[in-house]
């Protein structure tokens, strides 16, 4: 029973996270130096020998939230609620730019004959 409960508290928090993210009107706000330090150290970890990914990751966060603030507006609620997850496992505003471009590229193909 316990166990139960968990769970529904769980799925129920859940729940409540994506309907508000649903329902926020504007783009979320991510911390991109946290997001981008998680991802190069993730890099430097490998030893890759990109150049500085901090500084790289960073930059096109910053370039992916002003093409999605600028665009905000137009991207239908259904788009927002499938691809802005503020609240997942490693946000980012690169990821939702693929996922909004990925579900516009279904659209597309789906209207051809």
């Amino acid at each position: 029973m316990a166990k139960l409960n968990v769970i529904l508290s769980v799925v129920f928090v859940l729940v409540t996270a994506f309907a508000a993210e649903a329902e926020d009107d504007r783009l979320p706000t991510l911390d991109i130096q946290k997001v981008c330090r998680d991802r190069s150290n993730s890099i430097l970890q490998l030893g890759t020998g990109l150049g500085n990914p901090l500084e790289q990751c960073v930059r096109s966060e910053e370039q992916a939230r002003a093409a999605l603030t600028a665009a905000w507006k137009d991207i239908p609620p259904f788009y927002r609620t499938t691809c802005i997850h503020p609240n997942v496992y490693s946000p980012s505003y690169m990821e939702w730019i693929r996922c909004l471009e990925l579900n516009i590229d279904v659209k597309n193909l789906r209207s051809k004959p």
